[in-house]
């Protein structure tokens, strides 16, 4: 998505409910972009496949032993 199809911070928003104060209305209003924006940028992030099954089955190789004396003993 370009910046030219980024949606634009002076959307409207049209409130139909009556008694609502503007501290209210400003209230939702940030709530509602702040959830768009972070959708939007979830939208952008470079989604990575899951492992394949032969990679899942894969190990990890042992590490190197160490021969300190009396290694095995408490």
């Amino acid at each position: 998505m370009s910046d030219a199809e980024a949606p634009a911070d002076n959307t409207p928003v049209i409130v139909k409910t009556k008694n609502v104060t503007a501290t209210e209305i400003a209230a939702v209003t940030a709530v509602v972009r702040g959830m768009l924006i972070e959708e939007n940028d979830s939208l952008r992030v470079e989604q990575t496949p899951p492992p394949s099954r032969w990679q899942r089955s894969q190990r990890a190789m042992r590490g190197a032993l160490n021969s300190a004396t009396n290694s095995w003993v408490d």
